[in-house]
This record gives structure tokens, sequence and C-alpha cells, in this order.
């Protein structure tokens, strides 16, 4: 019974410390990549935005690209949201 308490305690503890990824203290810089020729006239250029990296506890910033605005039309750049955490990159959806 002590182990299957202890267990419990262990899992509720992992599940705590896990909660917490996502979430950074300030908004890391946004550094303009190379932006590529474009490629038809009547392209828009997608910002990359953000992704959370497991690994290393952290934001990186992901390439922006090219899109057809027949195939994004309601596309929408995500956002940074300040939260009693920190700051966390929101998604925005269409």
């Amino acid at each position: 019974m002590k182990k299957f308490l202890l267990l419990i305690l262990l899992g509720g503890f992992t599940l705590l410390v896990n909660s917490c990824a996502g979430y950074v203290s300030e908004q890391p810089a946004y550094v303009q990549l190379d932006i590529t020729p474009r490629p038809y006239p009547n392209y828009i250029w997608i910002e990359g935005g953000w992704r959370w990296d497991n690994s290393r506890k952290n934001y990186i910033q992901k390439k922006g690209y090219w899109a057809n605005p027949n195939t994004v039309r309601n596309h929408k750049n995500g956002e940074w949201r300040k939260y009693d955490r920190g700051y966390r990159w929101e998604k925005r959806r269409r």
C-alpha cells in the first residue's frame, strides 16, 4: 500500500513538472530570416512562428514560407500571450 501511494505521488509530481513546459519568462527576440524570392506573383509570405523544443526547454523560431493564397485564405499568425507562469506562443486558429 505504501509503494502504491508513493507511486501515485511520484506520478502526480511528474505531471506537475511537465505541465510547466511551454512557458518562458521573456518573449524570444524575433529574427528576420532570409526570405526566398517569391515563386509566383500571387503568393503570400507566411511568417514561421515558434515551436516548443522539449529537450532544450525553449522555443525555436520556425522559417516562414511562400503559400498560394487560395489554400491558406484563412491563415492567421500566432502571437505571444502573457500568463501567470510567463509567456507562451499561441497558434491562431482558422
